[in-house]
């Protein structure tokens, strides 16, 4: 019985490191970092803000039913003060954690290429040495936040400069690099010479035996600042209606209904 009682002990407490490693490192870390552009700057109706919300839904029921059995308790108070309703497969709703099962794999989600996750561990290794070099611009005071930088990058590994130009040029708005680095822009450099390095004061190497060396260069971003994301642009200033806009939040932003003449001399 000792030795049963020890195994249980030995599983909850390796599951309990597992749970809080992706807590801590995963998701608060990395991913709440990155997301909260999206959740805050984003339309209401914007595609990546809601892919996000549903991201964000998708671990919280997965998270609670895995800490259920550990941590009882906590998994019923993050429960009944859920901000939605889950409905189970019978229909009805789940008045309690222990109403659910045990998650299954999800096939699709597990389908994602090696080769694709693998390059991701490899950027967020990247983007730590990115912070690092930010940190230093920081302390020169060139930049205060890390959206006043603009980070360039050079790889001589014609396979490593493909998938950072793709990711450079990502269109989603979710997986561009400077939305991965929080800059205002990133730039992949075709070449290192005087010219393109010239106005870079900080700069640094970073080294993978996947990607091989990847050259890291910051400098101020370039356009002006967008008062409502903070982000650098040069379509800032572009509308007349919100000169202080870059073109995306010009996009999502509410405007006030403006009161016609008529309804102006009644008043």
């Amino acid at each position: 019985m000792p030795y049963a009682q020890d195994a249980i002990a030995d599983i909850c407490f390796s599951l309990f490191q597992t749970l809080q490693r992706f807590a801590i490192v995963g998701l608060s870390n990395f991913y709440f970092d990155v997301a909260k552009d999206r959740l805050y700057v984003g339309g209401r109706v914007s595609y990546t803000r809601k892919s996000c919300q549903t991201v964000l839904a998708a671990h919280l029921l997965y998270l609670v039913r895995a800490i259920a059995p550990i941590m009882p308790h906590l998994a019923e108070d993050i429960w009944q003060n859920l901000p939605f309703e889950h409905t189970l497969e019978d229909g009805s709703v789940a008045k309690f954690a222990f109403d659910l099962k045990w998650p299954d794999k999800n096939e699709e989600w597990c389908s994602v290429q090696k080769d694709d996750v693998d390059f991701l561990s490899v950027i967020l290794e990247l983007r730590s040495e990115v912070n690092k070099i930010l940190e230093n611009a920081r302390t020169g005071k060139l930049i205060g936040a890390s959206l006043d930088a603009k980070v360039y990058l050079h790889a001589e590994n014609p396979d490593t400069v493909s998938k950072l130009k793709e990711l450079a040029s990502a269109t989603n708005d979710a997986d561009a690099l400077h939305r991965l680095f929080i800059t205002s822009q990133v730039e992949i450099l075709p070449s290192l010479s005087e010219e393109t390095t010239s106005g870079v004061s900080y700069a640094g190497k970073f080294s993978d035996p996947r990607t091989g060396e990847i050259w890291i260069g910051v400098t101020r971003a370039d356009g002006m600042k967008c008062e409502r994301c903070w982000v650098y642009t040069k379509d800032v200033g572009s509308f007349g209606d919100h000169p202080t806009l870059c073109s995306r939040c010009h996009g999502v932003i509410d405007l006030q209904p403006q009161a016609s003449p008529a309804a102006a001399a009644v008043a």
